[in-house]
């Protein structure tokens, strides 16, 4: 208990003084580190082109120097993220191994992005389940997989979770009968994070353009209005809908096995595009939006 309590002070420390340089100085030091472990992936989702490109994974070696060297430069949160995360394996290390490592360097919270349908049972702090709306939706971009996910989520012994829902041609009609359809089955997650679909490497059949983004985006500024469980606050949203908000935030850094990105691995002809919403929730924090920072006390 008396250690517990010892950590927490570390962290609110270095918060308070995190937030002082964030906020009021504008400047916008190390903060979250990802590491996409390796490009292999168990699914084949339309539209996805960063999975199963042929690239080797990390190894263990690699890891483990990526997470001392992030933070010795000031980062204190850490994501796990692939391909498929939950699928990495290296000299008899799992994900498991890499998120105690984590821990133990000294990172305040460790999440993982998965697509759910290998199980979520690792020790992480909060899990990011990809779920697209429900079944016939889901399908269209990830295959006959609803079920599978369904389940693990509402397995008894996980940590907690969240779910992403990335909006694109084929899954925008999905949204409000999904969130209705998570809050009346009680579904056991802290909410629903919407991203937009973002051309990775080319604009492509699913890309949705700001102007139609626009209307979407009204739709989840009144999901958030009737109460249904959107993570992605009213102030993102709305700098989403603007595009107004600094792109290669220098508070994000991630690593792969070809080296380290600012903000994202896309290149930089993307970010006019750019639809990963959580990226905007930082930014808003920083202009002292009170949903923003609301919101994101929930899953940080």
């Amino acid at each position: 208990m008396a250690e517990n309590l010892r950590i927490q002070w570390r962290q609110l420390l270095f918060y308070a003084r995190y937030a002082f340089r964030f906020v009021a100085l504008r400047d916008p030091q190390p903060l979250i580190y990802g590491i996409a472990l390796t490009d292999r992936c168990n699914l084949a989702c339309r539209g996805c082109h960063v999975s199963n490109t042929g690239r080797r994974d990390m190894t263990w070696e690699e890891v483990v120097t990526a997470m001392r060297n992030a933070w010795s430069r000031g980062f204190r949160e850490l994501y796990f993220s692939g391909g498929e995360p939950m699928l990495w394996r290296d000299a008899g290390y799992t994900l498991t191994d890499a998120i105690i490592e984590a821990k133990r360097t000294g990172f305040f919270h460790v999440h993982v992005y998965t697509n759910g349908t290998l199980g979520l049972n690792v020790p992480a702090d909060l899990l990011w389940v990809s779920m697209d709306g429900l079944p016939d939706i889901y399908a269209r971009r990830r295959g006959d997989h609803f079920y599978q996910v369904e389940h693990a989520v509402r397995a008894g012994s996980r940590p907690r979770a969240a779910v992403i829902y990335v909006i694109d041609r084929n899954t925008a009609e999905g949204i409000e009968p999904f969130l209705r359809w998570v809050q009346d089955t009680k579904l056991p997650v802290i909410g629903v994070m919407f991203y937009f679909h973002t051309p990775y490497y080319r604009v492509d059949e699913l890309y949705l353009t700001a102007e139609e983004r626009a209307p979407i985006i009204d739709r989840l500024l009144g999901a958030i209005r009737a109460g249904l469980p959107v993570i992605n606050s009213r102030a993102g949203l709305l700098a989403l809908k603007s595009g107004d908000w600094p792109r290669r935030f220098p508070v994000a850094s991630v690593v792969d096995v070809d080296g380290e990105s600012v903000c994202c691995r896309a290149s930089d002809e993307v970010c006019a595009d750019c639809g990963y919403a959580a990226c905007i929730e930082l930014t808003e924090v920083q202009r002292l939006r009170p949903s923003a920072a609301a919101r994101m006390i929930n899953y940080w």
